[in-house]
């Protein structure tokens, strides 16, 4: 059960945030109101901001000036991934690979998207192509949701493998050391978790709460309840929810027994 939950945890933690915040290169048009590049700026202003609808219909509408506008492509890609449209999604990354195989990300959202509709063989073959690409500027993504793959089909391992090589192509990504936290965790190895938690949390550009309880759990696991307590009670009043309020006070019980 517990192996459960913290995997459940961790995928709310990371599904999403590979590549969603797509960053558009623009032409000069892109401020001019009426033009396919201003729509598509707009498509991703309402993407980010999870207006995902409205991102739609800017896409589309830019479609129907330029048809083959990648980026519009990619865009709507995205929008029904969120939505879970996942054959429309899967649909329009294809297009994006046929338009322009040098755009790698496109391997990794349909690693994901193979991932979510539970198709082990095409999401990982997805996932390694977009790892081992020498031109994907951000390899690590694919690692990560490798090692995602991995841990849901249970070879902890494997998972590990892909943490350790995902953190030779970029050793500040936080969410490669939260993943390797949370299988240490899981295989009982709790101070390796908390090294790795804690090497998180360095990284992280925000105090991050959630590697914060992360570390304070392991402690527990420990049997270092003091440490654990201190840490716990440091955070109650930072909490940004009562349900992790109500986790922090639950922890601090057990820390007291």
């Amino acid at each position: 059960m517990l192996k459960k939950l913290l995997l459940i945890s961790l995928l709310l933690f990371l599904v999403f945030p590979y590549g969603c915040r797509k960053k558009v290169n623009t032409r000069p048009g892109y401020m001019t109101k009426g033009t396919p590049d201003y729509m598509v700026n707009q498509g991703y202003r309402y993407l980010n901001s999870g207006a995902l609808r409205i991102s739609e219909e800017k896409f589309k509408n830019a479609l129907k000036k330029i048809p083959n506008h990648i980026k519009a492509i990619n865009g709507l890609g995205i929008v029904y991934l969120k939505l879970k449209k996942f054959d429309k999604s899967l649909f329009m990354f294809k297009k994006v690979i046929s338009l322009n195989p040098d755009q790698i990300d496109a391997y990794n959202f349909m690693g994901i998207i193979y991932s979510e509709k539970g198709e082990y063989e095409p999401a990982k073959e997805n996932f390694l192509i977009a790892a081992n690409s020498k031109i994907y500027q951000t390899p690590e993504n694919a690692f990560v949701n490798l090692a995602m793959l991995e841990l849901k089909k249970g070879k902890n391992n494997s998972a590990l493998r892909y943490i350790e090589k995902g953190i030779t192509k970029n050793s500040e990504f936080t969410q490669l050391y939260n993943l390797r936290g949370t299988i240490y965790e899981m295989k009982g190895f709790y101070k390796k978790a908390v090294q790795s938690y804690e090497r998180a949390l360095l990284l992280s550009s925000a105090d991050n709460v959630s590697l914060r309880i992360n570390i304070a759990r392991s402690y527990l696991k420990m049997g270092q309840k003091i440490k654990a307590r201190n840490l716990l009670e440091k955070m109650l009043g930072e909490a940004p929810s009562e349900n992790i309020k109500k986790q922090i006070r639950s922890m601090i019980k057990e820390a007291e027994k």
